[in-house]
């Protein structure tokens, strides 16, 4: 059988697979799986049924046995070409009232499917399984090896991947010629800023606000103003765009104050005040360089309160990352796209960061971001579009058939 012939199958395939994957979309979106309220084993087994259905092998593994990676491949054994990611859990849908339809309805209105984590990554993940269903169904799909979906926990935390990424590279069970983690949207996504998060501390003195001691000044420091004073030299920091190549459009910028506490009554001077700092990175800042800028916040913001003790602790470090864009996955998924869509993919880097980076980091050029469009990822509203599913699927697909003939 020919190859354009296998193509045209899985082109077929994918779109007949339409009603089901938008049932089945629709179904994880009225799973719950809010990262800090709910363990994604629910939605992991609605998952790893499904795939068995499809004829699909599943692995279930994790640290966590409430919160577990789910394994499906085309096949029990080989070298895995495409290796497509998705997380399983999402952020809280926020105010309900705002949502046109209930975060957890699943429902199906004008085109679109609308839930918490519709396109992060819900809808992605759904493409995906569909994809591997198609390469299982057709015969000579896959040239040599396998392809693979692995649904991973706790993203939304942080993209650490200790309970995901990680967990499975320790114990060998993360391989890929070539990855896509299956986010939003039809560019090809290289890389990603980086993050850098701090919590800062204030510490100052209580007193009396009614004593002499606090009117003359020979007692107490007020931690909140101490701490305002810092966030304020902070948000002064001003840093030029990045000057590497896709990066262009992004600078290393400082958000100073994200979340802020102190103080225990309305009539005692505080004396401890925390805040957090949110730094996203381009390349050409390391964590050392960024903590150099901090500390001369520090320092001037203590010119004006000097009875104020500051300090910080790092809460989470993900450097910027970019794939090689010679990769065979990004020439192969850039001419799938053309062939589909009809048009030359972007090729750009994500202002946000995601888990993309472990798996650069662990030898996978990875596409950091491509799959079903839709909008409002971590906002009221939140949708996917059903004709995007199929469409994605097929790109997944023939990515994969594709990629195949690079599997040794």
């Amino acid at each position: 059988m020919s190859v354009p012939a296998i193509e045209n199958q899985l082109l077929q395939t994918t779109r007949q697979f339409e009603p089901d994957m938008t049932a089945f979309c629709s179904r994880l979106l009225q799973i719950p799986s809010v990262n800090g309220l709910n363990d994604e084993i629910d939605l992991a087994e609605a998952i790893a049924q499904q795939a068995r259905q499809l004829g699909l092998h599943v692995q279930i593994t994790g640290e966590n046995p409430r919160r577990p990676n789910i394994i499906i491949s085309t096949a029990p054994e080989g070298s895995t070409g495409l290796l497509l990611i998705g997380h399983l859990d999402t952020v809280p849908p926020g105010d309900t009232s705002r949502w046109t339809h209930p975060p957890f309805s699943g429902a199906i209105a004008d085109g679109r499917i609308y839930g918490r984590g519709a396109i992060d990554t819900k809808g992605g993940m759904t493409a995906a399984l569909y994809a591997l269903a198609a390469l299982k169904r057709i015969d000579g799909a896959l040239v040599s090896g396998r392809a693979q979906l692995i649904c991973v926990p706790d993203e939304e935390s942080g993209a650490t991947g200790d309970l995901g990424i990680k967990f499975l590279h320790a114990n060998g069970l993360l391989h890929g010629l070539g990855a896509i983690y299956a986010y939003s949207g039809y560019q090809i996504t290289l890389g990603h800023r980086g993050v850098l998060r701090y919590r800062l501390f204030s510490h100052g003195k209580s007193v009396h606000t009614g004593s002499t001691e606090w009117q003359d000044e020979a007692v107490g420091a007020n931690a909140v103003t101490g701490m305002a004073r810092l966030l304020l030299e902070i948000e002064r920091v001003e840093l030029p765009h990045s000057s590497t190549k896709y990066f262009e459009s992004y600078k290393t910028i400082f958000t100073p104050g994200t979340m802020i506490s102190g103080g225990v009554s309305i009539n005692v001077v505080p004396d401890l005040c925390e805040a957090l700092l949110d730094i996203r990175l381009t390349p050409e800042f390391s964590r050392e360089q960024i903590e150099a800028r901090l500390q001369d916040c520090i320092n001037h913001a203590l010119r004006h309160s000097p009875k104020i003790q500051l300090s910080y602790e790092l809460l989470n470090h993900t450097p910027a990352a970019i794939c090689d864009e010679n990769a065979a996955i990004v020439t192969t998924l850039e001419s799938v796209v053309q062939q589909i869509k009809g048009f030359q993919p972007p090729r750009v880097v994500a202002g946000p960061a995601n888990e993309g980076y472990l798996l650069i980091e662990r030898g996978i050029p990875t596409i950091c971001g491509f799959g079903p469009t839709g909008e409002n990822a971590h906002a009221a509203d939140e949708y996917v579009e059903i004709q995007s599913l199929s469409d994605t699927a097929a790109i997944f697909a023939l990515t994969a058939h594709r990629l195949s003939d690079h599997v040794k």
